[in-house]
C-alpha cells in the first residue's frame, strides 16, 4: 500500500482545473462581452445619425425669422499672447456696446414725458414683490456656447468624450457627450465668442439663424442655422434630443460663387453635470466680398483669428442643459 500512487491526471484536466486558467478565461469572456456591447452601442448611434442625415430637420419657413439681438460675448482667453489679444478685442467691443447702450438709454430718458414718469412711479409694492417672485422662478432652458478652442484643449475634450462611450467622429465633424462641460468652458484654451440662452417651451423645438444675405444673390442667406428637437426629460433629469447645424456657405477657392448647404446632425443626452459638443462645422474662410459684415457677428469673429486660419484652433459648439427652479 505504501508504494501505491494514484494515476496522474491528464494534462487537459490539469489545465482546466487550474484556478489561474479559469480566472483568465472569465476575464477574457467578460472583456469580449463588454466590447461587443460597446460596439453595438456605437453602431446604433451611427445608424441613428445616418437616419438624421437622410431627413430634413430644419423648417425652412421659420429660418427666415430674424434672431433676437445677441447678448454681449463672454470672454475666457487663451494662455498664449494671441489669445489674450483676441480676448482684449472682444472685451473692448463689449465695453463699446455697453457705452452705446448707456448713451441711448440716457437720450431716451431725457425725452420722457411727465406722464410716462408718473406711470413709472405708480408701481405698487405688490407689483415689485410679484416681479421679484417671478425672477426667482426660471423654466428649464438650453445654453449654447460658440467658442474658439485651442487644438490641445480640443484633444482633451475628445478624450473625455470617448470615455463616455457617446463619442461620434465623422468625416468632416465630431460630436459627443462631454462631462464637466461648465468647467471646460471656463478653462484655459477656450475663447467664448457668443452665448445663446433659450427657454424650453411646450413646442420642444428651438431654432435660430446667424448670418447675412449674399451680396451676389440677396435671396440666399449665408451663415449657420442651429436647430434643436427636444424629445423628453427622464426621471434623472437627463434631456434627450436631436441637434442639427445647417451651414449655408460659399464653398471653393476665393472668389468662387458656389453656395452649398451642408447639414451636421447629432443625437444627445445631457444632464447631471454633462453637456454636449460639436466641432468641425466652421470653414476657415467665407469667400465673401463683404466678409467684414459677417465677422461683425460674434459667432464669426473667429474668421479673423490667426490661430484658427492656421489650424491651431477649432470652432466648437458647447451645449448645457439647465433644469431651472
Amino acid at each position: 500500500m505504501e508504494s501505491f500512487r494514484p494515476p496522474a491526471q491528464p494534462f487537459f484536466k490539469k489545465v482546466v482545473g487550474n484556478p489561474l486558467v479559469q480566472l483568465s478565461v472569465l476575464v477574457v469572456t467578460a472583456s469580449g462581452v463588454g466590447y461587443y456591447i460597446y460596439q453595438r452601442g456605437q453602431e446604433t448611434l451611427q445608424q441613428r445619425v445616418t437616419y438624421l442625415k437622410s431627413t430634413v430637420q430644419i423648417n425652412s419657413a421659420s429660418s427666415q425669422l430674424n434672431p433676437p439681438p445677441p447678448p454681449p460675448p463672454e470672454v475666457a482667453g487663451f494662455q498664449g499672447q494671441e489669445g489674450v489679444t483676441d480676448a482684449q478685442d472682444l472685451a473692448s467691443q463689449q465695453a463699446g456696446g455697453e457705452s452705446a447702450a448707456v448713451t441711448n438709454a440716457s437720450a431716451a430718458a431725457s425725452t420722457k414725458s411727465p406722464a410716462s414718469t408718473d406711470d413709472a412711479k405708480s408701481l405698487t409694492d405688490k407689483d415689485k414683490k410679484d416681479g421679484k417672485d417671478a425672477a426667482k422662478v426660471s423654466a428649464p432652458h438650453l445654453v449654447v456656447y460658440y467658442a474658439e478652442v485651442s487644438r490641445g484643449t480640443l484633444n482633451s475634450v475628445f478624450e473625455a468624450s470617448q470615455g463616455t462611450g457617446q463619442f461620434m467622429s465623422f468625416k468632416d465633424y465630431t460630436a459627443g457627450i462631454l462631462p464637466g462641460v461648465d468647467k471646460r468652458i471656463k478653462g484655459a484654451g477656450v475663447l467664448l465668442l457668443h452665448k445663446e440662452d433659450r427657454p424650453i417651451d411646450s413646442s420642444k423645438t428651438l431654432q435660430w439663424f446667424y448670418g447675412l444675405k449674399d451680396r451676389r444673390n440677396p435671396s440666399v442667406e449665408i451663415g449657420f442655422t442651429t436647430f434643436f428637437e427636444l424629445n423628453d426629460v427622464d426621471e434623472n433629469g437627463n434631456l434627450r434630443g436631436n441637434l442639427e447645424i445647417q451651414r449655408t456657405w460659399r464653398e471653393g477657392p476665393p472668389g468662387s460663387s458656389d453656395v452649398q448647404r451642408k447639414s451636421f446632425p447629432a443625437i444627445f443626452e445631457i444632464g447631471s453635470g454633462t453637456g454636449f459638443f460639436m466641432s468641425g462645422v466652421m470653414p476657415t474662410q467665407s469667400n465673401l466680398e463683404n466678409e467684414d459684415e459677417l465677422t461683425s457677428i460674434d459667432v464669426y469673429k473667429i474668421l479673423h483669428s490667426p490661430r484658427f486660419r492656421a489650424g491651431d484652433s477649432e470652432f466648437v459648439i458647447f451645449i448645457e442643459f439647465v433644469k431651472g427652479n
